[in-house]
């Protein structure tokens, strides 16, 4: 991402602002204090990498993009949830959109390089029960999809010149389920952790996505996390196929009310 959409991203992360994620899930809400409705917003950053492999038609190029290289590539990124719930049962969506564009080495032999753009949609809502409680320690289960909105374009340029340019737009729906949790450690520090897994085959092959960080409570209504998140596809579609694996630091903003 290009300095003022870093900077800007921050800004939204930590004043009212992907993530991908979650799912969350990501951010899990802390213990109902009683049997009415509660509601919350959890904006957040996601600085990534990714590696894998993109192909679309004649063309497939492996991915290797640092967390330097996303700062660099990303033009724009919005990242949060939202979730209402009542007594045990709650229910959020988490919502990750960013567009991306990226220049890829293309081995030297029949292509010189591949010039990769994106924008997608990762939209993730989700059903939760809350399983487990105690006084320092809540543990819910959830089942939810994940619904991927995806263009993509990749141009190949061939090392004896010109190029060829070959594009997708598709979108599709993976069933998940997972488990999210909260561990307070002390008055104002807490751990948590979300991991959900799906696909079965319905349209992905696989998807899953894992969370764990560390987080603090500002007031009441109001803490931060920090922590690490990854998020994998595996996905094939006639002559498009998606296989990556996207991870790197996240860091959020709850507020309850």
């Amino acid at each position: 991402m290009k300095t003022h959409s870093l900077l800007a991203l921050l800004a939204l992360t930590l004043g009212a602002h992907a993530g991908t994620p979650a799912p969350t899930p990501m951010v899990t809400p802390a213990a109902p204090t009683n049997d009415g409705w509660w509601f919350r917003a959890a904006p957040y950053g996601w600085v990534t990498a990714i590696d894998g492999n993109v192909g679309i038609g004649p063309l497939s190029a492996p991915v290797d993009i640092s967390m330097s290289d996303t700062i660099d590539s990303l033009d724009m990124a919005y990242m949060g949830l939202l979730e209402a719930g009542f007594g045990k049962w709650s229910f959020g969506v988490d919502v990750i959109y960013g567009k991306t564009s990226q220049d890829i080495g293309g081995g030297g032999r029949i292509f010189d390089s591949f010039r990769y753009e994106q924008k997608q949609w990762l939209i993730t809502p989700a059903v939760a029960y809350r399983a487990v409680q105690t006084d320092s320690y809540h543990m819910d289960v959830f089942v939810g999809a994940r619904i991927t909105i995806l263009e993509a374009d990749l141009t190949g340029r061939f090392v004896s010149g010109g190029e060829i340019s070959v594009g997708r737009d598709t979108d599709w729906i993976d069933p998940i389920i997972g488990i999210r949790g909260q561990a307070e450690l002390s008055d104002k520090v807490f751990f948590r952790y979300n991991a959900d897994i799906g696909g079965f085959g319905a349209n992905s092959d696989l998807v899953w996505q894992a969370f764990a960080g560390f987080g603090l409570h500002v007031n009441e209504a109001t803490s931060v996390a920090l922590g690490y998140r990854g998020l994998g596809i595996d996905y094939t579609s006639g002559n498009f196929s998606l296989d990556t694996v996207t991870h790197g630091p996240v860091i959020g903003l709850e507020v309850r009310f």
